[in-house]
């Protein structure tokens, strides 16, 4: 292969960046909510509800999008990961039509479901397709503009949202799917679904138009292509993810990082950001001004990653994530409870809350969130990784769905400082796990990592 910045590789990201303006649509619906939720609850509300519809409006998008990723992942693996992720524009591009033009609870709950239903599309293909038309040098560098397009979506959300009425705002998140839908258009499939299809003049095609090679390095990668597509589809696909040892350890790996991502927080953080900041006494800038730089830290995280997990590694950026984001949430539901449970005063100090929670963000976002996107592409097999993308989706869903309807019950009847307290248990058990279980991958073909994962027994 040919170094520096050549035309194979400037073509990975092109196809990369358009197709995760997909995942951009997709944390606009989930962060949308964000900056008018106080608006929407107040008496110039163009949908006038109480606390408790907010509450399920807000968690009802993962209905939708507890739906969609199973037959995703199996629709992805028959007519491609392209056509799975170009369908969300026109199903997002519908969704925001339904608010602007029937504006009631009951409709933006179906928008909601919607929305939902579109992002498990999108969660489902998008890190299988980054994954398989990543050479294995810039896989991670490829793989987390997933989550850099994830944080950029609530960025946007955060920066604008404020300063819009709320029709402008839904028109404003309506268009940005136009630009997706008119750059992914013109990308290719992966040359893995090409191979998986029969079809391997385009599996050539694709994969001369993603690297830059000899003929001769072109036909060894495709040949591994080839091979390990042959291997795993002689395999019971699904039934194998249950059976083989080697399976059953990335599934769980899987499982466990998706959940303890969202349950250290970063699920509820994200959506009620400026509720929490208006909570925190003395505050010396708006509540508005901080979730803004919390979005702007949550992406500056990612793009740290995408320069550190291809040269630390996959372990070690998972490893000070848990340490780093257990130490700021356990500190900040210390803080909480001293505030409201004791006559300690602490109220001066009232910067230390915000501040700790800006890290953690930016903590989470440097490892828990791309080493799980690079776990979800590198781990499993051609035949399972689509299966394995919507397992790993729906347990998200689940769990977020949890986390969201949980939030303001906990809060409410315990205190705020409950829910910071079982954030920092969650990451202090999976931390633990990931320490003795999670492999590196850094640098290493699909056949290698097969090979390392066959030596766990689970």
């Amino acid at each position: 292969m040919r170094s520096g910045w050549s035309r194979g590789l400037l073509n990975q990201y092109i196809a990369a960046v358009a197709a995760c303006l997909s995942v951009v649509n997709s944390s606009t619906c989930y962060g949308w909510i964000t900056p008018i939720l106080n608006h929407l609850l107040g008496p110039d509300s163009e949908i006038p509800m109480t606390a408790g519809q907010a509450s399920w409006v807000i968690s009802i998008i993962e209905l939708g999008n507890l739906i969609s990723p199973l037959p995703a992942g199996i629709v992805s693996d028959y007519i491609g990961r392209k056509p799975v992720m170009l369908v969300t524009g026109p199903l997002y591009i519908i969704s925001w039509l339904m608010i602007i033009f029937y504006p009631t609870v009951m409709m933006l709950g179906a928008a909601r479901v919607l929305q939902g239903f579109s992002m498990g599309f999108t969660f489902t293909a998008a890190p299988v397709y980054l994954g398989e038309i990543a050479s294995k040098t810039t896989r991670g560098a490829i793989t987390s503009i997933f989550f850099n397009s994830w944080w950029l979506g609530f960025l946007i959300q955060y920066a604008v949202g404020p300063f819009l009425s709320f029709y402008n705002f839904a028109y404003f998140t309506l268009a940005l799917n136009i630009p997706f839908i008119l750059l992914f258009f013109w990308q290719p499939d992966t040359p893995y679904y090409h191979v998986m299809s029969g079809n391997m003049e385009k599996a050539r095609s694709s994969l001369t138009w993603f690297r830059d090679a000899t003929n001769d390095e072109l036909k060894e990668e495709l040949e591994e292509i080839k091979w390990s597509v042959e291997a795993n589809q002689r395999s019971a696909g699904l039934r194998d993810m249950v059976t083989k040892p080697e399976e059953r350890k990335a599934l769980t790996i899987l499982m466990m990082i998706t959940a303890t991502r969202l349950l250290s927080g970063t699920g509820a953080i994200t959506v009620y950001a400026t509720d929490i900041f208006n909570d925190t006494p003395n505050l010396s800038i708006s509540s508005d001004v901080v979730t803004i730089v919390l979005g702007i830290v949550m992406l500056a995280g990612g793009v740290i990653s995408s320069f550190t997990s291809d040269s630390l590694g996959r372990r070690p950026l998972l490893m000070i994530s848990c340490i780093g984001t257990f130490i700021c949430q356990f500190i900040t539901g210390t803080y909480y409870f001293l505030l409201f449970k004791t006559s300690v005063v602490v109220s001066t100090f009232s910067w230390i809350a915000p501040v700790l929670i800006v890290i953690y963000s930016g903590l989470c976002t440097v490892g828990l969130y791309p080493v799980c996107s690079l776990y979800t592409s590198e781990l499993f097999n051609s035949n399972t990784r689509g299966i394995a993308s919507s397992i790993g989706a729906i347990n998200v869903t689940i769990v977020s769905f949890i986390l969201l309807i949980i939030y303001q019950p906990v809060n409410d009847y315990l205190g705020l400082y409950a829910n910071f307290y079982i954030y920092s248990l969650t990451i202090l058990i999976g931390g633990t796990y990931f320490y003795f279980n999670a492999p590196e991958t850094k640098g290493k073909s699909f056949v290698q990592i097969r090979k390392e994962l066959r030596k766990f027994r689970s």
